[in-house]
């Protein structure tokens, strides 16, 4: 598996814009902010981007998905009412504006533009494909979103929102341009390295791969709205992660918050969550040895030592998640030998990935015979504990089968999508109306 050895302090790169002072009374550059970077350049905002995706993706990307797929519950204060969908526009504010578009995707955009701009091709790539990371993940919450009017400041403070159609065309046309780009030697001699990728140190054939795995599972999203979309993901497969490969930050766990685990930080400052529900559940049941390092010996409703450390992994994709979607894509393909050896394949890398040791596939292997989409996708829900692309997987196939908690304020049902925050309803008149939290997004269709 990639280590990643080298890490830096959090640190968000946030582009500001000054209001004019009068002269007469105020100093020149009264207005500047000490704290914001100076003609930055792709390799200064690179680090930061990565950090920062990671620590949102652990954090409140983590914690809805997670709470909504019972793989947590929430025990007190907000997280309680989360637990029953009682969620209002406030509460998801500060993932969108603080987050996705104000400390990562806003950033990002000012990379690929910078490094375009200085003939670096590969920094420019690199940026590609973590806004498509990201903004997948912003469309696969939210549905639409704004994207081509987006990261304009004061010279537009209400973008329009893009269909998420279109916005999944973008993602692949820049991946589609990172893949090209990473093929060819660029020219330049600043190339990523490993004082700033702090997910590959600078191994553009990791960042290919990386791209590959995201195509393919942005092609899967699509298979119930596009007849083309299951032959365009297996494409992918090949080209994406291989054995041991993942993308994935690890916190560098220190004193200081701003370097621990976004889930140990949120357990040491809040704890309103505990860790029971259906996936504690079914792996207490099967006698699943990951359930040891999942959660707390000690105590079955902590977190377990794997992901509540300070400086525990946050994981984007892994290469046990690429073997889950191609044997999902072969099953949809009528081929069950080749969905049981990926599932097989994923089964035991996951094992490997989180405890080293995959004796327990023997337990709950498949064949050709018997393997079935629920199969896959119950296996695919435990080895992505805490990771938001269960609460997709779910919306697409309906595995696990869940019952809303009691008292939940959806009538029984689960939540398909998030109320866009009310940062955006107060001062974005193009936001679309917040209507429900049962609104399915596009490409989970009935």
């Amino acid at each position: 598996m990639l280590r990643i050895t080298k890490y830096i302090l959090p640190v968000l790169f946030l582009l500001t814009i000054s209001q004019g002072c009068r002269k007469d009374y105020f100093y020149n550059g009264i207005n500047d902010n000490p704290s914001q970077l100076r003609n930055p350049t792709a390799t200064s905002l690179l680090p930061g981007v990565i950090l920062q995706s990671a620590y949102t993706w652990g954090g409140d990307a983590s914690r809805f998905p997670a709470l909504f797929m019972q793989q947590v519950t929430g025990a007190a204060n907000q997280s309680a009412s989360a637990n029953i969908y009682n969620i209002t526009p406030d509460d998801v504010d500060n993932m969108w504006y603080a987050g996705f578009y104000g400390a990562i995707m806003t950033n990002i955009d000012t990379l690929i533009t910078i490094a375009t701009a200085a003939g670096q091709g590969h920094y420019a790539a690199v940026g590609k494909i973590l806004m498509a990371n990201d903004l997948g993940q912003v469309s696969d919450f939210w549905g639409d979103v704004p994207y081509t009017e987006a990261f304009q400041g004061l010279g537009n403070s209400q973008p329009r929102y893009d269909n998420q159609a279109a916005i999944y065309a973008t993602l692949h046309r820049l991946l589609d341009e990172a893949i090209e780009s990473l093929e060819e030697d660029d020219g330049s001699p600043f190339q990523p390295n490993a004082n700033d990728d702090l997910l590959f140190e600078g191994d553009l054939d990791k960042w290919l791969k990386f791209a590959h795995s995201l195509k393919a599972k942005f092609y899967l999203h699509t298979v119930k709205v596009d007849n083309t979309a299951l032959a365009k993901a297996l494409a992918e497969i090949d080209d994406g992660f291989q054995e041991g490969e993942s993308a994935f930050v690890r916190f560098i766990g220190s004193n200081a918050t701003t370097t621990q685990a976004p889930w140990y930080q949120f357990n040491t400052q809040r704890a309103d969550i505990i860790f029971t529900g259906h996936l504690n559940d079914i792996m207490d049941a099967a006698g699943d040895p990951r359930y040891e390092v999942y959660y707390d010996p000690g105590d079955p409703s902590a977190l377990g030592t794997l992901y509540g450390s300070p400086n525990s992994p946050v994981y984007f994709m892994s290469y046990d998640e690429l073997k889950f979607i191609e044997a999902e894509l072969q099953l949809r393909n009528n081929n069950p030998a080749g969905a049981a050896a990926a599932y097989n394949a994923a089964v035991a890398a996951n094992l490997i990935r989180t405890i080293n040791d995959d004796s327990y596939l023997t337990e709950v292997d498949r064949t050709a015979a018997n393997i079935t989409l629920s199969d896959i996708i119950t296996q695919k829900y435990i080895a992505l504990f805490l990771s938001p692309e269960v609460w997709s997987d779910w919306r697409r196939t309906g595995f696990p089968v869940l019952t809303a908690p009691d008292g939940n304020v959806l009538d029984g049902q689960l939540p398909r999508s998030l109320f866009y925050p009310s940062s955006e309803v107060r001062y974005n008149s193009n936001t679309p109306a917040n209507t429900r939290l049962t609104r399915r997004v596009w490409w989970d269709a009935q």
